[in-house]
């Protein structure tokens, strides 16, 4: 995605929303669990051309301050939207949503209205995230998965969770 117009405010200063770099991971990584190496494999999914790996950057400082992976599925999905709890609030999540559209937008050139979709999934324990898609235009469709997956807490121990999301579409 070329420097993307999609933008925000955060707490200090208008945001850009672009492919993450690799100077941007070592950023990511700092602020993850020890061995979790979320970042690291998004950027690796990436590289192999099976994602947009998006970060949210604060112009002024540069520091990273969300990300998100847009899948070269069809239709494509946003998955995995993160936003530093310091800047909630301050429409990261809305700048890193417009950016994944736009990306979609560049991908179906031509196509006529009803023809671009995006999917997310949410976490049914987290209406806040329903409330911000359903706002920007995505419907929910009632499908409802479950998600086995491990993560690494701040201490470094790894736990296996049980997610249940909702699928919400936006079609445009």
């Amino acid at each position: 995605m070329p420097g993307s117009p999609a933008g925000g405010d955060a707490a200090s200063g208008h945001v850009v929303v672009r492919r993450c770099t690799e100077s941007d991971v070592a950023a990511l990584e700092a602020g993850e669990p020890p061995g979790s190496g979320y970042a690291r494999g998004a950027f690796a999914r990436q590289k192999a051309d099976a994602v947009d790996f998006l970060v949210a950057v604060v112009v002024d400082d540069g520091s990273v301050v969300g990300s998100a992976e847009l899948t070269n599925d069809e239709p494509p999905e946003l998955k995995n939207l993160g936003v530093d709890d310091a800047a909630r609030g301050r429409g990261v999540g809305t700048a890193l949503i417009r950016a994944a559209e736009l990306i979609v937008d560049a991908r179906i050139l031509g196509a006529g209205v009803g023809q671009r979709a995006l999917v997310v999934g949410v976490g049914l324990d987290n209406p806040r995230a329903a409330a911000l898609y359903e706002r920007l235009g995505y419907r929910r469709t009632g499908v409802q998965t479950s998600t086995t997956y491990g993560y690494v807490d701040a201490e470094g121990v790894t736990h296996t969770v049980t997610e249940r999301d909702e699928e919400l579409i936006k079609r445009w």
